[in-house]
């Protein structure tokens, strides 16, 4: 089997947008990695994390992308927390599958921009190993520092790369308008839809990385890295010049990741 073979649309649950991709690598270190999308809970598709999830592949790892459930403020579909209910639906699939050779107890989460908030949430669901790129982390305190800005809504093309999304720096509005989509116009469950609300003693170690002038302002993985330190869970924040998001700094960003589950994954 190469490197980069891939079985795909593989059904985790009963709603369409319940379907994975699964990279296998040719010498398998034995543990798995989720591979999360981002499109801010609401678009976007696995098919996307295709270069990263290879090149995980390629350093040893089984790499699962799956697609999740998309939320509609306005309707009140799917909002939060099913995109995170579906990711520990993967995760319970991922365990339960036969014809998957991997240990159970060294599973870890990436994503970028939402992908890196649900990454993070598996992380404080399951004590896995995460790393979040661009992750949204502090709802409640963003919207507590920009009460002004005006939501609006962003709407990406699917045949976008993913380096080329969210890249026109800081954008309030939109940031709000996410967690309005996310949550419903009332907001119900903000405090516990923040991920850095529900850190513990139980977290799993956290790797951040965010530019300076981008999507998510720099402040949020540097207040949940240091909420993860007073709780005695390892952290590493790194933070870039510029206002790349995501997947646009994958290049600079990859070895230190790659570290980070080698580490923490005892697959080195």
């Amino acid at each position: 089997m190469s490197a980069t073979a891939v079985e795909r649309d593989l059904p985790y649950g009963s709603d369409p947008r319940h379907r994975l991709d699964i990279y296998h690598p040719a010498n398998p270190n034995g543990a798995l990695l989720l591979d999360i999308h981002g499109g801010g809970w609401f678009q976007g598709d696995k098919s996307k994390e295709a270069a990263l999830a290879t090149r995980l592949s390629d350093a040893g790892y089984l790499v699962a992308a799956p697609n999740y459930r998309f939320a509609d403020g306005a309707s009140g579909v799917n909002l939060y927390p099913a995109q995170v209910d579906d990711m520990l639906a993967a995760v319970a699939w991922l365990r339960n599958a036969s014809t998957l050779a991997f240990d159970h107890d060294r599973i870890g989460a990436v994503g970028g921009s939402s992908g890196g908030n649900l990454a993070f949430e598996l992380a404080l669901s399951l004590g896995a190993p995460g790393a979040s790129w661009s992750g949204l982390l502090d709802l409640a305190g963003f919207l507590a520092r920009h009460g002004d800005a005006v939501p609006h809504k962003v709407v990406i093309d699917d045949s976008r790369p993913s380096a080329e999304i969210d890249q026109g720096g800081a954008d309030p509005g939109y940031y709000k308008w996410l967690v309005f989509n996310l949550l419903g116009p009332d907001l119900d469950g903000l405090d516990v839809a923040t991920p850095i609300s529900r850190i513990t003693g139980a977290s799993g170690p956290m790797f951040f990385a965010n530019s300076m002038d981008e999507l998510v302002p720099p402040e949020e993985p540097l207040i949940a890295a240091s909420a993860l330190m007073r709780a005695g869970v390892p952290a590493r924040a790194m933070l870039f010049e510029g206002s790349r998001h995501a997947g646009a700094y994958l290049d600079d960003v990859f070895i230190e990741t790659l570290r980070f589950f080698d580490h923490y994954l005892d697959a080195s």
